[in-house]
């Protein structure tokens, strides 16, 4: 095993590790009576994947094209041989695409909390697993290890780590999937006004948020694919990069008065500025970098804000943090940091192509499957296991009804 080897496995792992942090994040979020649900959820979308782009979608993202479009080999964990000059092995490749799957799936989990049946979501993690995340994979990375690129590739477009394949696919499926659902009974008002679902946990969602952001130096410094000088600069534009998104946020909610939520709008921007750097995390000064973090954690805030007007129900924030986030990267990180072979408009052009195909594909297949699921298994929970009363969150016992100076027999029997 090489050195280069061993990094790519550290870096899977951390990617990995993101699944703890998206798993937290998303049970901090939302509200208590669904965190079993939502934990048991991130668990499952897991194993699918594990098993679905191992043996199909792996092949589809990365064996030999058909016209660009799609790979036709490399099936049931066949990696074969790499080409010359590639530092790593086939295996500990395949090991870190797979994580990376697994992170772009997870993605979606996010937006419907609270309202998807797991038999609904656990089609639609198969779906994305072989026919949507791949394909879309196939366009931007194919002819990485071998064969002809794949055609947004051979034009030109720049997606580093995956803002794109990844970000940006999650939350394109997961605004369909928030149509198709709608969203959670009581969260808008027939006067149009919205009601406010605290998240029960927000230390919880911190905390995934911190293991999340770990889990990007892995992310973003493994698609280096090497243990190479250039993996110390790609962190550091990654982590500076979150900062900026999270101070812009803070800034933002300050400015316009809004700290009621302020430890969420905090996460978000830093998420999205996360999110942003991952287009280009292998380009430009750590100054570009954090400018680019700004102003995807500044504008993140306002979407969800937008959305909300629209009465569109993202639970967790996952279209404004992984779509605006990614948007942004793709399109401005080139204006930032370079534009490598193309011109700036030949650059910019060729980002917004790819930005389109990206959203069309995945909003095409993934409602085309949201329609086929509500006529079928059906999408949604039932009323009875979505409602959530006031009368299902338990009421704090105090302590003590008046100040003493220690507990009595009376209290004691009446906290158990």
């Amino acid at each position: 095993m090489t050195l280069s080897d061993l990094w790519l496995l550290i870096a899977a792992g951390f990617v990995f590790l993101m699944q703890a942090g998206f798993l937290c994040f998303e049970v901090g979020l939302a509200r208590r009576k669904h965190q079993p649900a939502v934990a048991l959820k991130n668990l499952i979308d897991w194993a699918i994947v594990t098993t679905l782009f191992l043996l199909i979608g792996f092949g589809v993202m990365f064996g030999d094209s058909a016209g660009g479009l799609f790979g036709v080999s490399r099936f049931g964990g066949d990696v074969g041989e790499l080409p010359g000059g590639f530092d790593v092995q086939g295996l500990t490749f395949l090991l870190f695409q797979l994580t990376f799957a697994g992170t772009a799936i997870t993605i979606v989990s996010g937006a419907l909390v609270e309202r998807i049946t797991v038999a609904a979501y656990a089609v639609l993690t198969a779906a994305m697993a072989v026919a949507i995340y791949p394909v879309i994979g196939h366009w931007v990375w194919g002819g990485t290890i071998g064969g002809a690129d794949g055609w947004l590739r051979d034009l030109g477009f720049h997606d580093f780590a995956g803002a794109g394949v990844v970000h940006l696919t999650g939350a394109a499926v997961a605004l369909v999937g928030i149509a198709a659902v709608g969203p959670r009974l009581g969260r808008f008002g027939a006067d149009g006004s919205v009601r406010d679902f605290a998240p029960s946990n927000t230390p919880m969602a911190a905390l995934g948020t911190v293991v999340l952001w770990l889990g990007w130096w892995g992310f973003n410094g493994g698609s280096a694919f090497g243990a190479t000088a250039d993996v110390p600069l790609i962190i550091l534009r990654t982590n500076i990069a979150g900062a900026g998104g999270l101070l812009a946020a803070l800034v933002v909610a300050l400015v316009l008065g809004d700290t009621r939520r302020l430890g969420v709008t905090m996460i978000t921007g830093a998420l999205a500025g996360l999110v942003a750097i991952t287009a280009v995390a292998d380009r430009g000064s750590l100054l570009a970098a954090f400018a680019l973090g700004v102003i995807a954690g500044g504008a993140a805030p306002h979407l969800g804000r937008l959305l909300l007007s629209l009465k569109i129900d993202d639970a967790l924030g996952v279209v404004p943090i992984h779509g605006a986030g990614a948007v942004i990267g793709l399109v401005l990180g080139p204006v930032l940091t370079g534009t490598g072979d193309l011109g700036l408009v030949e650059a910019v052009v060729v980002q917004l192509l790819g930005v389109g195909a990206i959203i069309g594909w995945s909003a095409i297949v993934g409602g085309a499957l949201m329609v086929v699921l509500r006529r079928t298994i059906g999408l949604r929970v039932a009323p009875s296991q979505e409602r959530l009363d006031a009368d299902d969150e338990p009421t704090p016992t105090p302590v003590v009804d008046a100040p003493r100076d220690r507990l009595t027999e009376a209290d004691l029997a009446d906290l158990l």
